[in-house]
């Protein structure tokens, strides 16, 4: 029998992203895959802003995809999430369920009432007996309301509400099975956000998101060359290139890519000195920053470690005469959080 269909929505600060996989006994083909562009300031952080605006967006994504689905699993990212690793007394998942809460109030900053909370137990801790490693997942209730009751206006039910780097481990799993590089790293680089979620052999072991992303390109590129925010996207994106310098341009691509690799190289460095010895094997990229100019080359001679930008599409059927592949392979590492979000299933928590 078919899994029943949920569709994946990425709400993200430049844009809303959907797609929809269908699962059969023929394997997951993608059925629909859609990129509506939002307005400046109409999520911000992943805090929606401009209600209208998002659910015109939303609304238009799905009308698009003539879909019947209504189960929607999305995402939280930044400011309204806390992801933390933390060392606990050993207990069983239904022990840990119950005392959750108490548990967690000594490493969550909010009011413990204020937030919506998840865990996943990673295992013992041979060095330490009777401890355990447990991932805490905490999600603000209030940045939750705003999204579960703009699905609802629009008659979407939410059945699984995650977090960007969890989404985007599901989207890797599936996609890179064959992988054999023992810890990897999974950056997805956003408009005002940066997700790192660093892998040992398939387990996340560290997360992390930088208040930062390919949006201060943008209005780099706005100051510059004194154009408004819509030019300055089309002109990142390598349209609308008349009386622009490719050499002052190429500087502020530079630029971006190096403050970025900076960023991203402390937090690695957190991780070989703090978390785990073994060495990262190899980085991911995905999000619409993946695409900057210069980034996958000066990253791989900076950090001195391979980068491969993400094809989230790559493990699903793709019908030809639906889907034009060279769109698919320019818009693939914007679409990766959402893939991993219609591959969800209902029975997963949510957060």
């Amino acid at each position: 029998m078919a899994v029943p269909k949920i569709i994946g929505l990425d709400i993200g600060s430049s844009s809303v992203k959907m797609v929809e996989i269908d699962r059969s006994k023929k394997g997951f083909e993608l059925e629909y895959a859609g990129i509506a562009l939002l307005p400046e300031g109409a999520v911000v952080d992943k805090t929606i802003k401009v209600p209208d605006a998002v659910a015109r967006a939303v609304g238009n994504l799905h009308k698009n995809s003539k879909s019947r689905t209504k189960s929607v699993a999305t995402a939280l990212a930044g400011k309204a999430v806390i992801i933390k690793q933390v060392t606990m007394s050993s207990m069983s998942d239904v022990q840990l369920e119950k005392q959750i809460q108490m548990e967690a109030e000594p490493y969550i900053p909010f009011d413990i009432k204020d937030v919506n909370l998840d865990f996943f137990i990673m295992g013992d801790r041979p060095e330490r007996e009777g401890t355990m490693d447990v991932v805490l997942v905490a999600a603000k209730k209030d940045y939750m309301a705003e999204y579960l009751g703009l699905l609802g206006q629009l008659g979407l039910t939410p059945v699984v509400v995650d977090v960007d780097p969890f989404a985007l481990e599901v989207m890797y799993e599936f996609c890179y099975p064959n992988v054999q590089e023992e810890v990897v790293a999974l950056v997805n680089i956003g408009a005002a956000t940066i997700n790192v979620n660093i892998l040992k052999s398939g387990a996340s072991q560290y997360t992390r998101d930088l208040p930062l992303g390919s949006d201060s390109i943008t209005h780099e590129i706005m100051r510059f060359f004194d154009v408004d925010f819509e030019r300055a996207e089309n002109i990142k994106r390598g349209a609308q290139l008349d009386g622009v310098s490719p050499r002052n341009l190429g500087k502020i691509f530079q630029r971006s890519a190096d403050y970025f690799i900076s960023e991203v190289q402390k937090i690695f460095d957190f991780f070989s000195t703090n978390v785990s010895y073994d060495p990262i094997q190899k980085i991911f990229l995905s999000g619409g920053g993946a695409s900057t100019y210069g980034l996958v080359s000066s990253m791989e001679t900076e950090l001195n470690i391979p980068v491969e930008i993400v094809d989230p599409f790559r493990s699903l059927r793709i019908n030809e005469k639906v889907f034009d592949l060279s769109y698919l392979n320019e818009i693939g590492p914007m679409m990766a959080v959402a893939v991993g979000l219609a591959l969800r299933d209902e029975k997963d928590k949510q957060v």
